[in-house]
């Protein structure tokens, strides 16, 4: 998994899996989703940050993640979403 800073944000981020991804979305941490062969925060697309208090009360964690594969993940900028998370929140 990656690790690295980001200036933008001031923050160290850490890719995390879909499934800890899923348990600090329940735990309302904000995730930052991103298409799988873009980098973290480009001038092309930025990362989407998620959590439970910016989305509707009925949106779950996989209506958020189908909603950003359908607009966000093609062949150009990757068919997958990466999940990051600020390390503080681990």
């Amino acid at each position: 998994m990656e690790n690295f800073y980001d200036a933008t944000l001031g923050k160290r981020m850490q890719q995390i899996s879909i499934r800890k991804a899923r348990k600090l979305f329940d735990k309302n941490v904000t995730i930052y989703l991103q298409s799988s062969n873009m980098h973290f925060n480009t001038h092309f697309q930025s990362a989407d940050p998620v959590n439970k208090k910016n989305c509707s009360s009925w949106w779950g964690f996989e209506q958020i993640c189908n909603n950003f594969r359908y607009y966000n993940c093609d062949n150009e900028r990757g068919k997958y979403i990466h999940f990051y998370v600020d390390e503080k929140d681990l």
